[in-house]
């Protein structure tokens, strides 16, 4: 069974660590490296404008009014892949976001994170050449992983 990690919240992927905010950031990721990684690991990873409700919201988007066309379109050109879509719920259960204006990647978990999890996320941070964080400041690292064992 996989083990839940009770101390861990929606952990984010940051090239600096950031005691209260993420505008403390100078260094940031490149938009195309996270679309690489994204890209090269399709099998696990899926962009929200090709889910299904994305590509319909891309399709009717003429029916959306203005004011929030561009927020949508914006969501949907790769600034948000998904992952472990959860049929019974009809939902994905990970979110990963590029934040532009930080140049950090953010998660957001609809259920509990595991070891394996972090070692996927830490995969990331790793090819982006970044840091693992949680609360923006504890770095997560395979010292720490192996830890959990």
């Amino acid at each position: 069974m996989k083990r839940k990690i009770n101390n861990i919240l929606d952990p984010t992927i940051s090239k600096e660590k950031y005691e209260s905010h993420r505008n403390e950031i100078k260094r940031k990721i490149p938009y195309n490296k996270w679309v690489e990684w994204i890209e090269l690991n399709k099998s696990y990873y899926t962009w929200q404008e090709n889910t299904e409700e994305g590509i319909k919201t891309l399709a009717s988007i003429n029916k959306i009014p203005e004011s929030f066309r561009d927020k949508i379109l914006k969501t949907h050109n790769k600034m948000r892949a998904f992952a472990e879509f959860n049929s019974k719920k009809g939902y994905y259960e990970i979110y990963h976001d590029y934040i532009e204006k930080y140049g950090v990647i953010s998660t957001t978990f609809q259920k509990p994170i595991t070891k394996e999890h972090l070692q996927r996320l830490l995969d990331m941070a790793n090819y982006l050449d970044a840091y693992l964080l949680n609360n923006g400041n504890k770095i997560i690292d395979e010292e720490y992983l192996k830890s959990l064992a």
